[in-house]
């Protein structure tokens, strides 16, 4: 789609992608800013800042911003992720100026005060201790920790307790003002609207934001994994789980296109922004009819985890009850066996390209999503990332998928953990 690019002078990247038959607009901004760039003693505050944001500060007051998106019947949300930290409004395309003043206030006037901190501790830390009553967050944080010992990819978005319950006001606001900057961040707005119009809203709204002096860039580098990494949890859940995670370049590396093409194969395709699939799973898979299928397992997929930095490549399966973890495993390593051994039959790799073509169609669906997609883009590479990416899976040979499974799930680069639920069998 016709898509406009352009830089303001303090550095803010302005990406417009004009839809003619639509009355709404979504706007989104990307901050370069997520768990990968925090230190131990602060993890979870970029997490925290995003909560913070929503607390008022410059033109906006306390709930200000919740009764301004309410009264157009509009949604809103924000997203922390280890690369990158998103915020957006979908609101009717003539009250586009409500977004943009809100996002300008957002980005530099944010109140941060003390009280408000202190209330919002106590949020943050009940959402990590939801989070933890979760076997599926339990076996996430474990497998991230044993896979990343020196990359701040070792944590998760949410942080520590430990951490959230010393954090003061003082670094968290610095924390912001670091990295809320308009050279450190791109704004992207879909639906109905002139360019050009819409462009000297931008400039109105952002031009006199004052940028800061670029965040330091990643110095930590992971060292390579030289054999396998196991661990056993035992805890209270409805069933056992497996987690198996394999290093993998990261998103911008020529490998990608041949790794999603795997992951479609062996475990099923749901997208670049595989969290916005909900509970929905592919089942014309390896991995489904290997498990699923053959009742081992009443879940199996694979995530691939695009990031900035090298990342993981997971199998998840949930087991049905009587299962073994043991055999499931076997499975597992018995179908990852044949994709280094053997190519993908032609009817394969054709069904694993459409699902791709398929779930990129859904992406599209909508200014909100298409403003997340790029979003999600400009958070690893550039807005039109997704769009580049499924021009290069079209040309994925089967030849190539086997090279990477060879390369990549190699059992000394892989981290293991087993989930043994208590009280499963009542």
């Amino acid at each position: 789609m016709p898509t406009h690019v352009e830089t303001l002078k303090n550095g803010l990247k302005v990406i417009l992608r004009p839809i003619s038959d639509t009355r709404a607009v979504s706007t989104w901004v990307v901050y370069r800013i997520g768990s990968r760039n925090e230190v131990p003693g602060m993890t979870g505050s970029t997490h925290w800042v995003e909560h913070m944001l929503f607390k008022g500060g410059g033109k906006l007051g306390k709930g200000d911003i919740d009764k301004l998106i309410s009264r157009l019947g509009g949604k809103m949300n924000a997203f922390t992720d280890t690369d990158y930290t998103m915020y957006f409004e979908t609101i009717p395309a003539s009250a586009m100026d409500t977004a943009l003043m809100i996002e300008s206030e957002r980005m530099r006037n944010a109140a941060f005060d003390p009280k408000e901190v202190e209330a919002e501790r106590t949020v943050v830390i009940s959402e990590r201790e939801g989070a933890e009553n979760q076997p599926e967050f339990a076996v996430e944080e474990e497998l991230w920790a044993l896979a990343f010992q020196v990359h701040p990819y070792h944590w998760t978005p949410i942080g520590y307790k430990q951490d959230l319950a010393v954090l003061d006001r003082e670094p968290l606001y610095r924390h912001y003002l670091r990295h809320y900057a308009p050279n450190n961040a791109s704004l992207i707005l879909v639906g109905g609207f002139d360019p050009a119009v819409a462009m000297q809203h931008v400039r109105e709204a952002f031009s006199t934001l004052r940028p800061e002096a670029a965040p330091d860039p990643m110095r930590l580098a992971e060292p390579d994994q030289r054999g396998e990494r196991r661990s056993d949890l035992v805890r209270p859940g409805p069933a056992d789980l497996l987690s198996i995670g394999w290093h993998i370049p990261a998103a911008a590396h020529g490998d990608t296109p041949a790794l999603i093409l795997l992951s479609t194969v062996l475990g099923g395709w749901r997208g670049l922004l595989s969290f916005a699939a909900g509970d929905w799973h592919p089942r014309s898979n390896r991995l489904y009819r290997a498990l699923v299928e053959s009742k081992l397992a009443t879940d199996a997929g694979v995530r691939q985890e695009m990031k900035l930095d090298p990342s993981l490549l997971i199998v998840s399966a949930t087991l049905a009850k009587g299962a073994s973890l043991d055999r499931v495993e076997q499975v597992i390593d018995r179908e990852v066996d044949k994709l280094r051994r053997t190519l993908p039959v032609k009817a394969e790799l054709d069904r694993a390209k459409q699902q791709v073509r398929s779930w990129a169609r859904y992406e599209q669906d909508g200014v909100t999503f298409q403003g997340m997609l790029l979003s999600a883009g400009e958070g690893l590479s550039s807005w039109d990332f997704g769009e580049r990416l499924l021009g290069k899976v079209e040309k994925v040979r089967g030849e190539q998928v086997r090279e990477v499974a060879r390369t990549y799930l190699v059992d000394q680069h892989r981290s293991v953990v087993r989930f043994h639920a208590q009280g499963a069998a009542a």
